[in-house]
């Protein structure tokens, strides 16, 4: 049936009492709807009437609630309710209320626009608000929530968190289910749950433990459910309120648990064993998962009294090897006590390597600033897996590099850190290549480093360039053919036998290690300098 539901359209049957219109596409949007069964019905059931609710831009309104003077069981269950209704629930006889399949959790995220939706049900005992998809309940939707309510069912949502500190507005609430949530934390503060709370359900969450004060102040608590959780183990010197004497417990569900069953835990196994609280699927499900020796048996299959030969094994192994230990020690220390010391220092100098310690001959940041064409993928790797891993990495020497793209200073023109990189460096290496279609190619970054470096020859009398070929290339150049007259040590050249690069390498090591001006050919200095 798909309608309006307006008055008088029940004027035939005005003794009803119980009416169950689900699974239709109703339209409740009229205050007069069952306006003619007010002073006689007293359960309505219009759940699965999602069809108006997720018309879009379509308003939907409860008014009809206040007209029912007798109702007392109301379900509007899977409706898919969200947006678009009244903003609160108005009547004075309803006891029963079943909300769940709807977004709750739109509505109570919308601005507080439906805090005080169920307030106004003033004698409202049960409200099921479960599949609702709720992530949390705040502290102000919780306490205006009707304080006659005596069950309250939230289970079945995503809920991460719950106001424990406000439970106690709700004075006469006996039963609350939260199971099938992903709860995981119990302040360690004792709760006030009311004189009447009976009955907690708290399966299928994530709970690992129990905190010892939790429960101190639920003193009418007779049923908890704590199965399908997490908790791994119950600390017997910080044991929970539940499980002391004097307790008013009458059912607790611990199965499916991954329980521990070792010495720590061993009491839990006693416990179980002696209480009078019923335990459901006791001998069926309550078993051990850790360690993996006893993974698969029942927890009740554990004895107290093996723990003391493992722990009196333990002690003597501890004491014995305490002993040996102030025995030996010294005695070693005093014999050979230099000679390891010696040795180890000998090690690790020889693990840590050579490296030059800063002074006055060092007042450079770097020994060598690398300049080449970031663009070329084959001088890029080159580069980073041959240079650096070569003259950074290995040999008795470790040289620091400056390479643009990891030693520059992000946030500075580019001229500056040029600028900063050549005065800061000892050498310039300049390595060149053939580009990407052969031909030869320098960029902008290393002409201004090519400048920088005869600048500071003309103001320093420091010669830094070190030039290194990939390949055969800049045969003609007049600067290259002058430089391998002036300073052959200078310029290097990438060898195409791999058996030839360790002399490449220590050839490398020499320029970056030696001015320049030294390895100058004499007949040539002369007249130059």
């Amino acid at each position: 049936m798909s309608q309006t539901l307006r008055g008088g359209m029940f004027d035939g049957m005005k003794k009803l009492v119980f009416l169950n219109m689900s699974y239709n596409r109703l339209d409740l949007y009229d205050a007069h709807a069952f306006i003619e069964l007010k002073s006689t019905l007293k359960l309505l059931d219009v759940s699965n009437n999602d069809f108006h609710f997720k018309m879009m831009g379509m308003g939907h309104r409860f008014w009809f609630l206040k007209n029912l003077t007798n109702l007392e069981v109301l379900s509007l269950a899977n409706n898919g309710i969200g947006m678009r209704i009244d903003h609160r629930l108005l009547s004075n006889s309803l006891k029963y209320l079943y909300f769940s399949g709807n977004h709750l959790d739109i509505m109570w995220g919308s601005d507080n626009k439906y805090t005080h939706f169920f307030q106004n049900l003033t004698k409202l005992i049960y409200l099921d608000i479960s599949n609702n998809g709720l992530k949390s309940v705040s502290p102000q939707e919780l306490i205006n929530l009707p304080i006659s309510i005596k069950g309250l069912s939230i289970s079945n949502n995503v809920l991460k968190y719950f106001p424990w500190k406000n439970i106690s507005t709700l004075n006469n609430l006996c039963h609350l289910y939260l199971s099938r949530n992903f709860l995981s934390y119990l302040p360690p503060q004792g709760t006030h749950f009311g004189p009447h709370f009976s009955l907690l359900d708290l399966s299928y969450n994530h709970f690992t433990f129990i905190p010892e004060d939790f429960f101190s102040k639920a003193t009418s608590l007779k049923y908890l459910y704590l199965n399908h959780n997490q908790i791994k183990a119950l600390n017997s010197q910080h044991l929970p309120a539940l499980f002391k004497n004097g307790s008013s417990l009458d059912e607790l569900a611990l199965h499916d648990n991954p329980f521990k069953c070792d010495c720590d835990t061993s009491w839990l196994a006693d416990f179980l064993r002696t209480t009078s609280i019923q335990i459901p699927h006791l001998t069926t499900h309550v078993r051990c998962e850790f360690p993996e020796s006893q993974q698969g048996k029942s927890l009740l299959s554990m004895d107290q009294r093996s723990c003391q030969d493992i722990y009196g094994g333990l002690a003597f192994v501890v004491c014995s090897l305490f002993t040996v230990m102030l025995t030996v020690v010294p005695l070693l220390k005093h014999l050979y006590g230099w000679d390891v010391w010696y040795c180890l220092q000998v090690l690790w100098a020889g693990h840590k390597g050579y490296s030059q310690l800063p002074g006055k001959d060092s007042c450079h940041h770097y020994d060598a600033f690398v300049v080449f064409d970031t663009r070329n993928g084959a001088v890029r790797d080159w580069v980073y897996n041959e240079l650096t891993v070569n003259l950074e990495s290995s040999g008795n020497r470790r040289f620091c590099l400056c390479l643009e793209e990891r030693d520059w200073i992000p946030g500075i023109s580019c001229i500056d850190n040029l600028h900063m990189a050549v005065k800061n460096s000892g050498k310039t290496v300049f390595v060149l290549a053939r580009g990407a279609h052969g031909a030869e190619i320098i960029n902008g970054v290393m002409q201004q480093a090519f400048f920088m470096v005869q600048q500071r020859l003309l103001d320093e009398k420091m010669d830094t360039a070190v030039l290194v070929l990939l390949d055969e290339m800049f045969p003609k150049l007049k600067y290259l053919q002058l430089r391998k007259r002036l300073c052959r040590k200078s310029v290097l050249s990438w060898p195409r036998n791999p058996k030839a690069q360790p002399l490449f390498w220590n050839q490398m090591r020499i320029a970056l290690a030696l001015d320049n001006l030294k390895l100058y050919d004499r007949n040539m200095s002369e007249s130059f300098m």
